[in-house]
């Protein structure tokens, strides 16, 4: 220092020049213990953070796997062997065990969608009891329910069944090949915040909706309730929130969003509690600088060369501090007041040196845990798309099944247990599917072989005894013998069960009168209009024009007159009698095998089945209604149509 500088009293007094030293000395220690705790609090606040978005993130990515499986559960649940059946009973049983094993149900439903009816359930009423679930999903939500796509999941929104009952969702899906059947499955709120929510340090996690509601929350009272923090702070996907006051208290929040469900999950901490380890270091300098002064006070007393360059040397070790040297050596072997400093100094730096360290270790451990979340959301990626895939690969087995392939076979899936055990049940259906397609080709081979050469010697030998003999016996003998030719024709067809292969344009007009030409119609009348062109198996769609007209003539008498023509919106063709009609309350169950109101006139009840299963291998829809003269009308719709359609005609036969 330049003594020219100082003022004439400092030049001249040793005491205050050494007292100005001390005070220098005094303000870089300061200075350095600022420039300490402000690097400290940058570190802290930091990794506090770090912490909290990464802790958000990783309840969000456990959120997102129990949202996962839930969904695959309900789609395992919906196309499971008991729901395809339809057997109530066992739906019944197969939602129990569902119940029971998943602790994550506490209640399962299956509905009917049209009438929005609870056809069976079973688990906790108390949870959400049937009336409940119905008057949340009303008609609009069944309806929007039966028109998903097949494996679409819907997820409700979060509500309270009664005012005393526990929160819950609503996971629901429509059950494949049943119209209007849906399986819901209920999850009590309450007992999933306590099974997916991770314990935080000092802190809680919230999960929220899109509208603020809370979903999820360690505190029961919370839940449904409206958060505190509006959605808006929330940004695209993860984020931090400083400096909220929550509960009269300011908080820190780090929050991230679901990527299965449009969920926001928080974790929040007080700001006091997460900035903890900041007021410990401030705390520490203040002490260290508390000594120091304490320690100047007791130097400044001494005055003398020892002072001065204890000073110095004290000046120089704080100097490297300011710049960040903490290994720099200080001396601890004095024993006077420059010793506590010393040591109170190696204190502060061996400190600051351990919070550093820490702080080092925790954004390691941090890292270490966003990487290990990274890897668990990959493999739950790969877990997903890998079922994606074998789902397709069911699918197409399923597909080429249905199309009449019926050996083909699904290659059990090695890694999900839940897709090994569908394709283990789905083989064995089509094991028992294909022996008794071979059973009944077995038996149509019987009926058409073995038993038509018998029928056909006995119907010679009765033409014959009627030529020869003039016997009341032998005409209900021939009819007889004809009946059962009949029914071996109809049952041949109802076992083949028959599928289309090849299809062509089919003229309705000549379809009409070629069936009838084929048909015992006595002094019936057939009146052909609106021509109408479409695409089937010829021999196939003579099936339908036969058995309606047969059960037109067996119902109607021999003097009724048959109706045939195209649709007015294109969509098929129909076929009316003027007979007695069919009355509303059997048009359920004419199309049964077997069914029948003339088995004393002949009537074999395969008629009308036959008609429908025709109708059925060509995806067409068969409905019965009322014709304008009162009788029987068959509209046939969904029908392919042919582009070459000629227009409109009229023919009487």
């Amino acid at each position: 220092m330049n003594s020219s500088l100082l003022p004439r009293f400092v030049r001249r007094s040793y005491a205050a020049k050494f007292a100005l030293v001390l005070g220098l000395v005094t303000l870089v220690i300061a200075l350095v213990g600022g420039y300490s705790y402000l690097h400290a609090n940058e570190v802290v606040g930091d990794e506090t953070r770090d912490d909290l978005v990464t802790n958000a993130e990783i309840q969000a990515q456990n959120l997102d796997e129990w949202l996962t499986r839930m969904e695959v559960q309900m789609r395992s649940l919906s196309e499971s062997a008991a729901f395809q059946s339809g057997d109530e009973r066992d739906v019944n049983l197969y939602l129990w065990s569902v119940v029971e094993r998943d602790h994550d149900i506490d209640a399962a439903y299956y509905i009917d969608t049209k009438n929005e009816t609870v056809i069976t359930s079973t688990g906790s009423a108390s949870v959400a009891s049937a009336e409940s679930v119905t008057k949340y999903y009303g008609r609009q939500e069944f309806t929007a329910l039966a028109q998903q796509a097949h494996g679409d999941i819907v997820v409700s929104e979060p509500f309270r069944p009664t005012d005393d009952a526990a929160p819950v969702i609503l996971f629901a899906t429509t059950v494949p090949d049943e119209p209007n059947r849906a399986v819901i499955a209920v999850s009590n709120l309450r007992d999933v915040s306590e099974t997916h929510l991770h314990d935080i340090d000092d802190g809680r996690f919230v999960v929220v909706d899109t509208e603020g509601t809370v979903v999820l929350a360690e505190d029961e009272s919370n839940l449904l309730s409206t958060d505190s923090v509006a959605v808006d702070r929330y940004g695209n996907k993860s984020g931090f929130v400083s400096g909220l006051t929550l509960r009269g208290s300011s908080t820190e929040l780090g929050y991230a969003k679901l990527e299965a469900h449009d969920w926001t999950v928080s974790a929040r901490v007080p700001s006091q509690e997460a900035y903890a380890l900041r007021t410990d270091i401030l705390t520490q300098i203040l002490v260290t600088l508390l000594v120091v002064g304490l320690g100047t006070g007791v130097l400044a007393v001494t005055i003398g060369r020892d002072t001065t360059e204890a000073v110095q040397t004290l000046s120089s070790k704080a100097a490297a501090l300011r710049d960040g040297n903490l290994n720099v050596s200080i001396d601890r072997t004095r024993e006077d007041e420059f010793g506590d400093i010393y040591e109170a100094f190696d204190v502060m730096r061996s400190s600051l040196r351990a919070q550093i360290r820490e702080a080092e270790q925790a954004r390691e451990a941090a890292e270490a845990a966003r990487q290990e979340a990274w890897a668990e959301k990959e493999a739950s990626e790969r877990r997903r798309r890998h079922l994606e895939q074998t789902a397709a690969v069911y699918g197409e087995v399923m597909r080429a099944c249905a199309d009449g392939d019926l050996t083909q076979r699904i290659d059990p899936d090695e890694e999900s247990e839940a897709m090994r055990e569908v394709a283990q049940s789905f083989n064995e259906m089509m094991d028992d599917v294909q022996t008794r397609n071979e059973q009944l080709e077995t038996v149509s081979h019987v009926l058409s072989h073995d038993l038509r050469s018998p029928l056909n010697v006995a119907v010679g030998r009765a033409e014959l005894l009627a030529e020869e003999a003039d016997n009341c016996h032998v005409d209900p003998l021939v009819t007889s013998l004809d009946r059962i030719d009949a029914i071996i024709d109809d049952a041949i067809v109802l076992a083949l069960q028959r599928r289309v292969e090849d299809t062509l344009p089919v003229a309705l007009f000549d379809a009409a009168e070629r069936a009838w030409s084929h048909v015992d119609t006595g002094d019936a009348t057939l009146s052909l209009v609106d021509q109408f062109r479409f695409v089937a198996d010829p021999d196939l769609a003579a099936h339908v024009f036969e058995n309606l007209f047969r059960n037109a003539v067996d119902h109607g008498g021999d003097d009724v007159t048959v109706r045939v023509g195209a649709l007015p919106d294109g969509s098929g063709f129909y076929v009316e009698d003027d007979g007695p009609g069919i009355p509303q309350t059997e048009r359920t169950v004419v199309f049964e095998p077997g069914h029948t109101t003339n088995r004393a006139g002949g009537g074999t009840g395969f008629g009308l089945p036959i008609v429908k299963q025709v109708a059925d291998v060509h995806e067409w829809t068969v409905a019965i209604e009322t014709a304008t003269t009162g009788g029987a009308r068959f509209e046939i719709t969904d029908v392919t149509t042919d582009a070459s359609d000629t227009g409109d005609a009229t023919s009487l036969v």
